[in-house]
């Protein structure tokens, strides 16, 4: 999660993150507000910071599930079958064997190697779909040319699209599977987390479980 590719993949999620992070911090702070007077906080930066190494971890295991449980059982099948002899009795049959077709060749190569999954963009995906669902009427733009504004909603939506398509075809790029598991993890937390961030609060702080309610 804290190790990147190259300086330009650390520089792209810092950029990410100042922009969509700030925005999910704003949207935890706002949910604070609603708690009842004993339970508010200070400061929501250990809130966002539970929230984003969750969606980190999240994000690498599935990730991780998957080359587990389909990428590397093709690997291991294609290396562990046995290699085709091909009989060559006559000469004419061996120059017919070397010349075989390329698209033969590149059916029986082997299947592309496992990437590891590098850098924190499954926790800044999640970031970035639990701001499109916290505000809705937000509009995002690139930052180079065209920078030409749009819902936040289509664009995050079209993103999701994306890596969906490049989950189904393999591309490997980007870690498409982490970036789904993340996405799929603010949408969870956007439903969920902010009363789950509570329940934790009145079970592990005594302070916060034995302070009476404020008089009516």
């Amino acid at each position: 999660m804290f190790s990147h590719k190259s300086f330009l993949h650390l520089l792209f999620n810092c950029l990410a993150l100042e922009s969509f992070g700030s925005a999910a911090y704003l949207y935890l702070v706002r949910e604070q507000d609603k708690a009842a007077p004993e339970q508010l906080e200070v400061s929501a930066s250990w809130h966002f910071l539970a929230f984003f190494l969750s969606a980190g971890l999240f994000s690498g295991l599935v990730s991780h599930i998957v080359s587990t449980k389909f990428l590397y059982p093709r690997v291991l099948a294609h290396f562990s079958a046995p290699a085709a002899v091909v009989k060559t009795d006559t000469w004419a049959a061996a120059v017919a064997a070397s010349a075989a077709p390329a698209a033969a060749a590149a059916a029986n190569a082997a299947p592309r190697s496992i990437l590891p999954s590098l850098g924190a963009s499954g926790a800044i995906y999640a970031s970035v779909t639990l701001t499109a669902l916290a505000f809705p009427d937000s509009q995002v733009s690139l930052i180079i040319p065209p920078s030409y504004p749009i819902d936040i909603q289509t664009g995050v939506g079209a993103l999701v699209l994306l890596d969906i398509i490049g989950a189904a075809r393999g591309w490997r790029f980007f870690d498409h599977w982490a970036h789904l598991g993340g996405a799929a993890f603010g949408v969870a937390y956007y439903c969920y987390g902010p009363a789950f961030w509570q329940n934790l609060r009145r079970t592990f702080n005594p302070t916060v479980a034995a302070t009476p309610p404020a008089p009516a």
